[in-house]
């Protein structure tokens, strides 16, 4: 099976849940309610009914979380080639709406399937601690990637969080990055995705706050994606447009890949962890 998402960082996604809420800055600008209301409109997938409602005008999650179809729960079964998976694109895996059931269902598919990797993203780490105290039973399989998203200082914390994860590689993903993340403890992180925010109501993206996390994964020695900047005004690029040309259009040309272009100080940095360049 060919690749089946636009996300650079990975192949397929996967959604064994969907549904979700507001948590923090990040999520404000969130695509993924967006493609949950769509999809409900569709009418294509029940289990996406009564996931999101419309507040003065904007779509909101409702926090409802559902359990998808059982085909849509097997999916990984029909991915016949090793591939990187992103889980719960849809949802956070870790949601405190979310049953241990479920979770634990989709754990033991993930062992099921050794030959794909498995990548988590989570803004709620703690309910992650949470549910393995509570279940010492249960352990994540060794294709299971553990991250976070940290989009400015007031959520860095989740990286002592993730440390404490019991997963063979941790990521992080600082993206949408919204504000300045300061100095930070990289230790124990093996992989950093950075991007600024894109689409409607996007945010800025300081170049200097990219080039700050950067600069941090040299010296941890974390491989660093750096996705996009998300519009083509956080593109320092952009100030270099000759008089005849708009800086829009300049960055496109000179800067093509991702949304508003991926270039840091001239270099595209789309480093992955050494295991996923093993599994290649």
């Amino acid at each position: 099976m060919s690749r089946t998402t636009a996300i650079e960082w990975t192949e397929h996604t996967w959604n064994p849940f969907a549904g979700c809420s507001i948590h923090t800055a990040g999520c404000t600008n969130c695509y993924a309610m967006r493609q949950a209301f769509r999809i409900e409109q569709f009418g294509t997938a029940s289990h996406y009914q009564g996931l999101t409602k419309k507040v003065n005008g904007n779509i909101v999650w409702t926090g409802k979380v559902s359990r998808a179809s059982d085909s849509g729960m097997r999916k990984p079964f029909g991915i016949k080639a090793p591939a990187l998976i992103f889980v719960n694109s849809m949802s956070d895996f870790w949601h405190e709406n979310a049953q241990d059931a479920w979770r634990i269902e989709a754990l033991e598919i993930m062992r099921s399937n050794p030959s794909h990797t498995f990548q988590v993203l989570t803004k709620r780490p703690e309910n992650a601690l949470r549910f393995f105290d509570a279940r010492p039973d249960v352990s994540l399989p060794d294709n299971f990637w553990f991250g976070v998203t940290v989009e400015h200082r007031n959520t860095v914390d989740r990286l002592d969080l993730l440390r404490q994860a019991p997963a063979a590689l941790k990521f992080v993903s600082f993206e949408p990055l919204v504000g300045s993340c300061g100095r930070m403890n990289l230790s124990g992180i093996d992989w950093c995705i950075t991007g600024g925010e894109s689409g409607v109501g996007h945010r800025p993206c300081d170049h200097q706050w990219i080039r700050e996390i950067h600069e941090q994964t040299r010296e941890a020695g974390a491989a660093h994606f750096f996705k996009q900047w998300g519009h083509w005004s956080n593109n320092p690029i952009a100030k270099t447009a000759p008089p005849n040309i708009s800086p829009a259009e300049w960055v496109s040309k000179q800067d093509p890949v991702g949304k508003g272009g991926s270039l840091l100080d001239g270099v595209s940095w789309k480093e992955m962890p050494e295991i996923a360049i093993d599994l290649a």
